[in-house]
């Protein structure tokens, strides 16, 4: 970028300017010509360059890994700053991969990497929401829009019945990647396949994701930069519910259908009090009702979600930092702040984050090189209360469950009203207590680099880390009151308690590697690395609770009369691992990998707890091939690769399976007038208990074309998990215990990835695309289930299966109703309106026969959960200091059923909950063509048993991200001394194209979850 006037008269002069990279950061060792002269220079430290030059003169600007420039001289003898734009730099990136790097272009096993540009240009509140779509087959589930949630991820698909998940190491130890600051990462890399991961050993079978934070660099002056994000939630879904009038009427037409008569509530005193209070809001929203005179009766219109839910509600991040470095030390310390406010009313949700980080490292001698490392995470979150039986969990939206339209707020007095055993939401978000979790943790690394001879070098690190966490749970008494004042207390607030969890986990991580590296006769690259990993955790648990406190409003046990209730525990478990790899290329031509790692596991039996891991991989360069010459002007880079590694699985439940263990607690009665201690008797162990084994084939191919402007990589892949820890087979009930666990099931899991990409530059234009592509099935290959129960797995069973009843329509006449047996499914009298189902079996009746596969009755397999074809689409877009990204993300495939609190609700024992409004789409005389049948008041297990009536398509398109940002020309700031500002404005799921129902979103795939967030923010990055 240049800022001058242009001539062209071939006065000669000393030209001085500046050359920098797009970031502002001032770029040393530039060469900067006369073009078709012999005078040259180079850019100093600071990016200076001084050179004799005559106006006209076409001066050229080349560095290595960035564009070639050329400007033309103009009067002045300042030309500006110069911007170099980086090439599409792909065939020399260097990535992290397990205790080291390697060249991009020399992998042979399946990685994928993002780097810390792609994660500063999206606003974003944790780590999971940046890297959502980003990278091919790297499943983010944001799960739930809670203030300080974070997502979980998963990598190429289902893993174990037992569970599992990608290991995730910062800066090469684990740790809570959502309790990172985004701002504070350099790059994040995926390994996906067996060969890449094997490294790591047990905890690695399903991926590992590889994450590294922000250093200095050598030579740099300091660069102080700071950034902020002003954002406004508001939740992507909104519940709609039927008023007073409509669930009034619902109400009385589904108990005429079930009773014959009107639902007692709304018998004609009701409904004239509801429909007088409806047309006209002055009138009471609370009624006498002459056959029950001494409490009051509702006759409200609230509108609960207005009452309980808050239209947006803000949330801000703040960060600093400061970098630099000298020939002997480099350093990058950031501090950051982050505030969510959550979008309950009536209460003052909220979510505070504060993060330290902090890389130094220090050349203490020409081979030797020390550092050390600090992160500080620190979370507080208050959150409304719960209630004694758990109706309130945090991710969900349990608060609306009995949020019915007909009951208010307040009595005529101006006290709480409650209706039987429901609460009042906004009486319990006011005066019911809160929830408290508080988080601290603290990583501390200090390590070495020693290169005590030519190519080989040694590595140790130790780390120490502390997470303490603590958590209150205070449930005050709620008063109940009615027409004669106070009337007791709502019955699950009822006594007050409160109860405190705290949890101290330590973890020590100590790593020792060293590696060898040349070349020979200039064709033979080899390199190998040999070294110990080995980690213990040690987790302290304690709670305790006591009711009834003294002073409702001082949530402490020393001021409560309950008994206390005290109970901890300690677990501890620990590896150790030795490891190996060796890389070997002719000619950058033909590659191979080697790993391997000898893992041992505490979780295990002393004569089970070590295993060997092997895996290899292979590549091949056919642009390095004579016969391809005559394309090698179009393809940059052609490769072919496959793998095959075998890794353990020990993530298996608690730390010590192979124990036979007592249970203990207190017994519900008294003895001697006291409560006594129990001892339940353990269960059984297998004695063969060990390892889940998991390996997995991988082939691919990696191409660049048209000077690295398009690229791409593609996989595909079969992973199997083989001896999954399961029941064993049914023992006689005279044991009075559960089998045993023991190795006895396999899985596989098949699948590909894609990613594509163009990058492109058309003067001051630039722009670029990335598409990716993933899907991934998987399926169980050896399960004991004589009976073939379809309720339970089996040998083929299709992992997410959903079995259910193909829906024929709605009943028109009562005649047809009547026709067909449905008893097994719903033994209330069929009548026009009702559901029917397909008899697939032809015996003239629907059954579930006995839920088996050789007799599943009526039912069949009518859908899938699993998400497939799972798609991102980037675009990024610069011109002038003007830049666009729009990220879009989607599944092409899926089916949900719905959870039925909300959705199917009004079928399902209605008068205690609030009804969804496209409910009111049922059947009548007047309405054949309804989505929904007939009311019903009362359960009906034909409507919300599992159908494809109502299976739901939980394909989406989510405009994901959409941002636009300007940086301010160089010019200005340098009068201002600043170096580098860009203002942007962004919003996070603007928009969704699905057909799913309105009442949940497709992300969730149910209606309790506390909604998903779309934001709209503002803000700003600095560097001085």
């Amino acid at each position: 970028m240049l800022h001058a006037q242009f001539s062209f008269s071939q006065q000669k002069k000393t030209v001085n300017g500046v050359v920098v990279a797009e970031d502002n950061t001032p770029l040393e060792g530039v060469s900067v010509s006369v073009k078709n002269g012999s005078k040259g220079t180079v850019t100093s430290k600071e990016g200076k360059f001084a050179i004799v030059a005559g106006t006209g003169d076409v001066l050229v600007f080349s560095s290595v890994n960035y564009g070639t420039q050329e400007i033309t001289v103009a009067n002045e003898a300042m030309i500006g700053v110069i911007k170099l734009i980086p090439k599409n730099v792909v065939l020399s990136d260097i990535v992290v991969v397990g205790y080291g790097t390697q060249k991009k272009v020399n992998l042979t096993g399946a990685v994928a990497t993002v780097n810390s540009k792609v994660l500063e240009n999206r606003p974003v509140t944790n780590i999971g929401e940046a890297l959502q779509g980003m990278v091919s087959n790297l499943n983010i589930t944001p799960g739930s829009g809670a203030p300080g949630k974070g997502a979980t991820f998963n990598v190429r698909g289902f893993t174990s019945i037992n569970g599992g998940g990608p290991l995730v190491l910062v800066n090469g130890i684990p740790m809570d990647i959502n309790l990172i600051n985004p701002a504070d990462i350099e790059n994040v890399t995926v390994l996906k396949d067996a060969a890449a991961a094997a490294i790591y050993g047990a905890r690695a079978a399903y991926g590992v994701v590889l994450v590294t934070t922000k250093s200095g660099s050598k030579e740099q002056k300091p660069k102080v930069s700071f950034s902020a994000n002003y954002a406004v939630n508001t939740p992507v879904v909104k519940l709609e519910m039927m008023d007073a009038m409509e669930r009034m009427r619902y109400m009385n037409t589904g108990n005429i259908n079930s009773s014959g008569q009107v639902w007692g509530e709304f018998d004609k005193y009701g409904e004239a009090a509801i429909t007088a209070h409806y047309l006209d809001p002055s009138q009471p929203e609370l009624f006498t009702h002459p056959n029950n005179p001494s409490v009051w009766t509702p006759s409200a219109n609230t509108d609960w979600a207005r009452e309980l839910l808050r239209d947006n509600f803000p949330m801000q991040q703040y960060t600093a930092s400061i970098s630099g470095g000298t020939d002997k030390v480099n350093y990058y310390t950031s501090l950051s702040y982050f505030n969510q406010k959550g979008i309950a009313k009536h209460f003052n949700e909220n979510f505070d984050r504060y993060n330290v980080m902090s890389n130094i490292n220090y050349k203490v001698a020409k081979w030797i090189t020390v550092g050390s490392k600090l992160s500080v995470n620190i979370t507080s979150k208050k959150y409304p209360p719960n209630n004694a039986i758990n109706q309130f969990p945090e991710d969900y939206t349990g608060f609306m469950i009995y949020a019915i339209p007909s009951v208010p707020i307040y009595t005529p007095d101006g006290n709480w009203y409650q209706y039987g055993s429901i609460p009042n939401m906004v009486q319990m978000r006011k005066e019911g207590g809160y929830r408290t979790r508080d988080v601290n943790n603290i990583w501390l690394t200090g390590n070495v680099r020693m290169t005590p001879v030519d190519k080989v070098s040694i590595n140790m690190d130790y780390s120490y880390s502390t997470n303490t966490r603590k958590e209150l749970d205070y449930m005050r008494q709620l008063p109940k009151y009615d027409k004669g004042g106070l009337a007791g207390y709502y019955p699950f607030s009822n006594p007050s308690a409160v109860l405190r969890t705290n949890t101290d986990d330590k973890n020590i991580v100590f790593n020792a590697y060293a590696d060898y590296e040349n070349n020979f006769a200039s064709k033979h690259y080899f390199k190998a690395m040999a070294g110990v990993n080995h980690e213990q955790s040690v987790t302290n648990i304690a709670n305790a609770s006591r009711k009834n406190l003294i002073i409702g409003s001082i949530p402490y046990m020393s001021l409560a009369t309950g008994d206390m209730e005290v109970r901890d525990g300690i677990s501890e478990a620990s590896i150790l691992g030795v490891f190996g790899r060796i890389n070997y290329s002719y000619d950058d031509r033909y590659l191979l990998e080697i790993n391997g790692r000898y893992d041992g596991t505490s979780r295990f039996p002393k004569n089970r707890r070590f295993a060997i891991f092997p895996s290899f991989s292979l590549g091949w360069r056919i642009d390095r091939e004579r016969f391809f010459g005559g394309l090698s002007n179009v393809v940059d880079m052609l490769k072919i690769r496959g793998s095959y590694g075998s890794l353990g699985n020990q993530n298996v439940q608690g730390d010590y399976p192979y124990i036979a263990t007592y249970g203990s607690g207190q017994a519900n009665y008294l003895l001697n007038g006291e409560r006594q201690m129990t001892v339940t008797p353990p269960g059984l162990v297998s004695a063969t208990l060990t390892w889940e084994k998991v390996t997995q084939k991988n082939i691919g191919l990696d191409f660049a074309m048209f000077d690295n402007k398009f690229t791409g990589s593609a996989d595909i892949y079969r992973r199997d998990t083989k001896d999954m820890l399961t029941k064993s087979k049914t023992l006689p009930a005279v044991l009075a215990v559960d089998e045993p666990r023991e190795n006895a099931a396999d899985l596989k899991t098949t699948g590909f990835d894609i990613t594509l990409g163009w990058k492109d530059k058309i003067n001051d234009f630039s722009y670029g695309i990335t598409l990716l592509l993933s899907d991934y099935t998987s399926q169980i290959t050896r399960f004991d289930n004589p009976r073939g129960l379809i309720a339970d797995y089996y040998v083929g069973k299709n992992l997410g299966e959903i079995w259910g009843f193909e829906t024929g329509g709605i009943f028109q006449t009562d005649e047809a109703a009547a026709a067909l047996d449905q008893t097994q499914i719903s033994g209330r009298k069929r009548a026009a309106g009702d559901l029917w189902f397909k008899d697939l079996n032809d015996d003239g009746k629907i059954t579930r026969g006995d839920n088996t596969l050789s007799n599943p009755g009526d039912q069949k397999v009518i859908g899938n959960n699993t998400p497939r074809y799972s798609y991102g689409v980037r675009t990024e877009f610069a011109w002038k200091g003007f830049d666009l990204e729009i990220f879009l993300q989607g599944v092409a495939k899926r089916q949900v059923v719905l959870d039925n609190t909300f959705y199917l609700n009004a079928w399902n024992n209605p008068h205690w909950s609030p009804l969804f409004k496209d409910g009111l789409d049922y059947w009548s005389p007047e309405n054949r063509e309804a989505l929904y049948p007939r009311p019903w008041v009362g359960q009906a297990p034909d409507v919300t048993a599992p159908q494809t009536r109502y299976l739901q398509n939980g394909a989406y398109l989510r405009l994901k991200q959409l941002t636009l940002g300007y940086t301010i020309p160089e010019p200005i700031l340098r009068r201002l001394k600043i170096q580098y500002v860009r203002l942007y404005l962004s919003g996070n799921n603007i928009a969704t194209l699905t057909r799913m129902i309105k009442i949940s979103d497709p992300e969730q795939g149910g209606s309790l979850y506390y909604p998903l967030n779309r934001s709209l923010s503002v803000g700003a990055n600095f560097t001085f």
